[in-house]
């Protein structure tokens, strides 16, 4: 079952968030990394984010994504009628078994819905895993930004969808 959850309901995915956004980088132990993790949180569900959770068998949480839509203002079409999807995570049990396309394939059905033509995402551009993954689910790479992070890093793949 796939779900809307609100940001009281979060604090269950507060951890897989953590390895979505950071990888092994975050030291659950340092005040300064979950707060700046509990303020990345905010700020999404400020900005409008809807989050989605998958939960097995309607009780066990499984995984969450993390949907932005920008309807753009009315009339103007140079706006808008894209959606981003900001994060989508599984638990690590559950990967690998159909679970994170069905969740994807949830936030683009509600992306349409809501007038979006495309969804955009952006990803670690090392991680060929996770750019195999959109890959499967329809996407197109669109552009790769390298070194976004700093001189040492790989960059951001970006992928985009027709709807």
């Amino acid at each position: 079952m796939i779900k809307q959850i609100f940001e009281k309901e979060f604090g269950v995915f507060f951890n897989l968030m953590a390895e979505v956004e950071c990888g092994n980088h975050f030291d659950y132990t340092n005040e300064k990394h979950r707060e700046w993790l509990k303020k990345r949180i905010s700020i999404y569900f400020y900005r409008g984010a809807k989050f989605f959770a998958y939960y097995i068998n309607g009780e066990t949480p499984a995984g969450f994504a993390a949907v932005l839509l920008d309807d753009g203002p009315e009339g103007i079409r140079c706006f808008g009628q894209k959606s981003e999807l900001l994060d989508i995570a599984l638990l690590p049990e559950f990967r690998k078994k159909g679970f994170g396309s069905e969740l994807l394939t949830f936030t683009e059905e509600y992306s349409r819905q809501n007038g979006a033509y495309c969804m955009y995402v952006s990803t670690y551009a090392k991680d060929i895993e996770v750019i195999e993954f959109y890959k499967r689910n329809g996407f197109d790479p669109v552009a790769i930004l390298p070194d976004v992070h700093g001189p040492d890093d790989e960059g951001m793949a970006y992928m985009r969808k027709i709807l």
